[in-house]
């Protein structure tokens, strides 16, 4: 959180005209499949992962199908999966992408990072309503919601390179230049 994978992605979207796709997937998954957008974005990359939360969301009898995480997980896979044969590709930020497009057609995968905790600080302080002294565990909890979410989901690590075509660090990587080199990787 707070690498600049959003404004990476936007920038790759203008230099390509290829559509970028992030939080309207929210949007056009309440939509599709008759959702409460709240509920959707309540769950969204939001899986906590402890026992407790376990139970208390998939129910002790382990029905996984009726949980708002699963209904969530399911209404935005489904809503990747159309979006990018409606618009013959797309970019697609998070929400397990990597994984859910796999074996639909040629993919790059791509894990934005920053190895500056500055940075990343700076960057939260300038998007989020996040005060000086939290940003770091703002971005900690953060990063903590999204690995578990991946993880649960795809049985990968987040993050591990053995799942990605690249990573690109926008600590000594500007975001003009990652957006390049995807879009040189995605050429070949």
């Amino acid at each position: 959180f707070g690498s600049g994978g959003r404004e990476v992605a936007a920038r790759l979207a203008g230099m390509t005209g290829v559509p970028f796709f992030d939080n309207d997937i929210i949007l056009k998954a309440a939509e599709n499949f008759g959702v409460d957008v709240g509920v959707l974005k309540n769950n969204d990359e939001h899986y906590v992962g402890s026992l407790i939360y376990n139970l208390s969301m998939f129910g002790a009898n382990g029905d996984y199908e009726s949980s708002p995480v699963y209904k969530t997980y399911f209404a935005v896979s489904e809503t990747v999966r159309r979006l990018r044969a409606e618009n013959d590709g797309g970019i697609f930020l998070g929400r397990c992408a990597d994984v859910i497009l796999q074996g639909e057609g040629p993919i790059v995968r791509v894990f934005i990072y920053s190895s500056s905790m500055e940075k990343r600080i700076s960057r939260t302080l300038a998007l989020e309503d996040v005060s000086d002294g939290k940003a770091e565990t703002f971005i900690q909890n953060k990063d903590k919601q999204r690995r578990n979410y991946y993880q649960f989901f795809t049985d990968n690590k987040w993050g591990a390179p053995t799942n990605y075509d690249i990573m690109l660090n926008t600590a000594t990587v500007d975001y003009d230049e990652c957006a390049r080199i995807i879009a040189e990787l995605a050429q070949n």
